[in-house]
């Protein structure tokens, strides 16, 4: 095991990805702290989630607990109705460290660069997510990927989306922290139920058996923070590498936009960002401590990726060519994850002098580090990407979330179907 280092103060390198020689434990991320955050979950919202299951007939549209949650604070007047009054009023407490200017302008950049963060999130979370190999089983026991992976962009699209209207995040109402909350709920049911559907068990023979940790809870603190940080520092690293340039002011707004938003999520406070250096500890200590590169499935990960390559012929009436978006995007996986973490997908590294990386560093710098800086350049920016993100929600609509629960009502059109769960 290796062996526990001091962290110094340094600046975050983002035009570089870090080699797995350079991966390390820290004192602040040491392997005790790190397993002690897989068997914690969110008891705030774990409590709310237990509840409905136990006295009030089952989780059902778990998509939407929060109207759940609401609905029963109105009607138990009593006692019984505390867990979700509480529930209700620590999730729309403003901690004293949030700096509303602060976290709206991290929205802004956010919506300035949606184009850029889309490429971002698709390679780091959607595929490069894979090199976690607990977290991805968990969501697809979940049933949430293998049955319909378009479905899985549209609803990490939404959440993402939401966060594109800044004053939209901070109080409770508002459109992304409802999102965001209601994504929290959804992590409780997800916890209560797939302990109690049989799909879990397995699970011991599927992952590496090293980085299982005894007594570990699906959708743990530990990887609700790894999820933060692909949202967040591999993000900036990956807008970084397709030559997009951020101010160091406009980095902490961003890093603060995503410390409020975990916050939102229920993630624990210690592994709530406060820096961009911090979280990029964090997830280098994580990435030794769960990433497995070559756990990765090279056959189903490209099955995956070839959807979205067909859609985008499919799209655009074969103007754009299945084998030419299949190239991009393997490039891009490559070069924004760095081939020594995607290992197991076994697609070429063809080198960051690629017509993909090429392209790709291009328009990165005219539209995210030139135009923003033109006159009114950023102003066009934001308004027409707000315009299309709006556009965009209109046409999905609301996400239907994970096919799961314990209610009498909820779906079961997911991949494997579990064996019936005690209501």
């Amino acid at each position: 095991m290796p062996r526990a280092v001091a962290s110094r103060k340094r600046r975050t390198d983002l035009s570089r990805i870090p080699r797995r020689s350079d991966l390390k434990y820290t004192d602040r991320f040491s392997v005790e702290k790190l397993s002690a955050f897989r068997i914690c979950g969110d008891p705030l919202a774990d409590d709310v989630a237990n509840e409905l299951h136990e006295r009030h007939g089952g989780l059902t549209k778990i998509h939407d607990l929060l109207t759940t949650v609401r609905a029963k604070a109105a009607e138990c007047t009593g006692p019984e109705g505390d867990v979700f009054r509480k529930f209700l009023a620590e999730s729309a407490r403003v901690p004293d460290w949030a700096d509303r200017e602060m976290i709206e302008r991290g929205q802004r950049v956010h919506t300035i660069h949606t184009p850029f963060i889309g490429l971002s999130l698709f390679a780091g979370s959607l595929v490069g997510g894979a090199q976690y190999p607990v977290a991805s089983v968990v969501t697809v026991l979940a049933g949430n990927i293998t049955t319909d992976p378009l479905r899985r962009l549209n609803e990490t699209g939404s959440l993402l989306q939401a966060l594109a209207f800044p004053g939209s995040l901070v109080d409770a109402g508002c459109e992304a922290h409802e999102s965001l909350t209601k994504v929290r709920l959804l992590h409780a049911a997800l916890r209560n139920w797939l302990p109690r559907s049989g799909r879990l068990q397995r699970l011991p023979e599927i992952v590496p058996s090293r980085i299982l940790v005894e007594g570990e809870v699906p959708i743990n603190q530990q990887d609700l923070a790894i999820t933060l940080g692909v949202f967040c520092y591999i993000n900036l690293r990956s807008m970084r590498r397709m030559n997009i340039i951020l101010s160091s002011q406009d980095i902490v707004a961003y890093v603060q936009m995503w410390r409020y938003a975990g916050y939102v999520l229920g993630i624990h406070n210690d592994l709530l960002p406060e820096t961009l250096e911090a979280q990029e500890e964090f997830m280098l200590a994580s990435m030794l401590h769960q990433g497995v590169p070559d756990f990765i499935d090279g056959d189903a990960t490209k099955k995956f990726i070839n959807t979205f390559a067909q859609a985008a012929n499919t799209g655009t009436k074969g103007l754009l060519s299945f084998e030419r978006v299949q190239d991009f995007l393997f490039q891009m996986i490559v070069y924004l994850n760095g081939a020594e973490h995607t290992t197991g997908m076994e697609i070429e590294d063809k080198g960051d002098t690629h017509w993909s990386v090429r392209f790709v560093r291009t328009f990165g710098f005219l539209f995210g580090t030139a135009m923003p800086r033109l006159p009114l350049g950023e102003t066009a920016l934001f308004h027409l990407h707000q315009f299309g993100i709006r556009r965009q929600q209109r046409l999905r609509g609301t996400p239907v979330g994970h096919g799961a629960g314990t209610g009498a009502d909820v779906s079961r059109s997911v991949g494997t179907r579990p064996p019936p769960a005690r209501l």
